[in-house]
């Protein structure tokens, strides 16, 4: 019963995130410490630190397209996460599965191949795609991305529940194979 109450969690969750619920929190944040919600946003912007457990707002399209990192998680809540991401040509979110976790992904500029099954060895839905285009990746799916163009792939994706620790930014795609290395040697 508990899984069947995450969908909706996430949803609520996401309706916060992208509603204008921070406007009030911030104001009276900012007032406090002398500084308007708009420095307090660019600030934030700038560290580029992850905003999770209270509401904030950001254009997710510019931030997504000025990404410099292959990873950046930049909001972690409770039951919801969303990471940009930058891949630069041929590189690849590796095949993976996540198995208690449903993965959104948005292309906001590149082209891609995406692939994806039950199985790893049978990666039966095989589709490219490229701006404005988004992925639904099941939990339990195996799938593999990889930017097949000659610019970078700029993406983000929303994980149900959060998939990687609150805050992590990869620089590039070495870090974050050898992060996920690590991970497997502790196991």
């Amino acid at each position: 019963m508990k899984r069947a109450n995450v969908i909706p969690a996430a949803c609520l969750v996401a309706f916060a995130l992208f509603s204008g619920c921070d406007e009030i929190r911030t104001s009276e944040a900012a007032a406090d410490k002398g500084t308007t919600k708009a420095e307090q946003t660019s600030q934030a912007n700038q560290q580029g630190e992850d905003m999770g457990k209270k509401p904030w707002v950001l254009d997710i399209e510019e931030a997504t397209v000025n990404n410099p990192d292959y990873r950046h998680v930049r909001w972690t809540g409770e039951h919801l996460q969303m990471v940009l991401m930058s891949l630069k040509p041929g590189e690849e979110i590796d095949l993976e599965r996540h198995d208690d976790v449903d993965q959104f992904l948005r292309i906001e500029q590149g082209e891609a191949q995406v692939r994806m099954g039950k199985s790893k060895d049978d990666l039966s839905f095989d589709k490219k795609v490229s701006d404005h285009w988004a992925i639904f990746i099941p939990s339990g799916y195996w799938h593999h991305v990889k930017n097949t163009g000659n610019k970078e792939l700029k993406l983000y994706s929303i994980y149900a529940p959060a998939q990687h620790p609150a805050g992590t930014v990869h620089k590039n795609y070495k870090e974050a194979q050898a992060h996920h290395e690590s991970l497997e040697h502790d196991h």
